[in-house]
C-alpha cells in the first residue's frame, strides 16, 4: 500500500469553481461513473448547478500541480418529509483507493454536509461493495437496497 497523501479539500459552489476545476470534477466523475463502472447516461446534473449544492474537491498537497483524487457533493433532500442533506458523486481515482483517501474523502464531505445543512442527518445510496465502509463512519442501512443503474444501492443514514 502506497503512503497515503496529504490532502486539501475545497468545497465551492458549482459557479465557484474555476474552468479548469469544473474540467476535473466532471473529468473523474465521467472516468469513474459512466467509464469504469458502465452508467449508460451522462453524468452531469441540474442539481449541480443549484445554488444550495456544494462540490467537494480532494487535492494531494504533495504534488505540483495539486492533482485532484476525489470527489463529492452535497445537496437539499427530503427524507419522509424532512429535510436531509444527501451525499452523493463520491468518488475516488483509482489511484487513490486503498491509501487512506476514502476516509478523508468522507471525513472532509460530512464536515461539508454539516456546515452547508447544518441540523440536518446526512443520508447517502451507498453501493453495496460500500456498505460496510461506511457503516464503519457511522452511517445505519435504513429502507430497502434499491439498483439504480449497473449497481445495487443500500440508503443509509448519519443522524445529527
Amino acid at each position: 500500500m502506497s503512503e497515503s497523501p496529504r490532502v486539501y479539500a475545497v468545497v465551492s459552489r458549482f459557479f465557484d469553481l474555476s474552468a479548469h476545476e469544473i474540467h476535473a470534477l466532471l473529468k473523474l466523475r465521467a472516468d469513474v461513473f459512466v467509464t469504469e463502472q458502465g452508467w449508460a447516461h451522462t453524468d452531469i446534473e441540474d442539481v449541480d448547478i443549484d445554488g444550495s449544492s456544494r462540490h467537494l474537491l480532494l487535492h494531494d498537497l504533495t504534488q505540483r500541480p495539486m492533482p485532484l483524487l476525489g470527489a463529492a457533493r452535497v445537496i437539499d433532500a427530503e427524507v419522509d418529509g424532512r429535510g436531509v442533506a444527501k451525499l452523493g458523486r463520491i468518488c475516488l481515482t483509482p489511484a487513490s483507493r486503498g491509501r487512506g483517501v476514502s476516509t478523508a474523502l468522507l471525513e472532509a464531505a460530512v464536515a461539508m454536509a454539516r456546515e452547508t445543512f447544518p441540523g440536518r442527518d446526512i443520508v447517502l445510496d451507498a453501493q453495496e461493495p460500500l456498505v460496510e465502509f461506511y457503516s464503519g463512519h457511522g452511517f445505519e442501512p435504513y429502507g430497502e437496497p434499491f439498483t439504480l443503474g449497473p449497481v445495487e444501492r443500500q440508503p443509509m443514514v448519519l443522524a445529527i
